[in-house]
């Protein structure tokens, strides 16, 4: 998810019966999409407690003057800590689409869980690295290998 679209995350868009989060903030003709909840998350969010009279899941802190200034201080710091250089936060939607497809994920999917309107822009953000281009050569060998069983098979009980 984008950065604006978690902080516009209101209770009510947490969907837990079907391990879903529905997003609505920043998307064209009032349309809504859906992110998958992993059950880890969901047992973070059931974790919070809602402050009465908030609708939204991260309010602003009061004192605060953009509404987005506790994660980027906190991101930051982690940052920081973690000696890590040349970072956004946006990486982590860039990352996320990678791991998603070198984990076998669709494209089609893909696109959805990140709004995408284009397949083109997708595929900027799933890029994969030569390592696992690499691995998809042994899938392929492996698949080749069964359908030559296959063959192999025919010809050895006479079919």
């Amino acid at each position: 998810m984008r950065i604006a679209e978690i902080f516009g995350l209101k209770w009510t868009d947490l969907l837990f019966g079907e391990g879903l989060i529905a997003v609505r903030a920043k998307l064209k003709g009032g349309k809504v999409r859906y992110v998958p909840m992993p059950p880890e998350l969901t047992r973070e969010f059931k974790q919070f407690r809602t402050t009465v009279g908030e609708e939204r899941i991260f309010p602003r802190e009061p004192a605060a003057k953009r509404e987005r200034q506790r994660v980027d201080k906190s991101f930051e710091t982690i940052l920081t800590m973690a000696e890590i250089e040349d970072f956004r936060f946006h990486d982590l939607r860039h990352t996320f689409a990678s791991w998603h497809m070198m984990n076998g994920g669709d494209i089609y999917d893909l696109a959805k869980i990140l709004g995408h309107s284009s397949l083109k822009m997708t595929q900027r953000y799933a890029k994969l690295g030569k390592n696992h281009i690499a691995r998809t050569g042994n899938t392929a060998r492996e698949m080749w290998k069964l359908m030559e069983g296959e063959g192999g098979a025919e010809t050895e009980t006479g079919s």
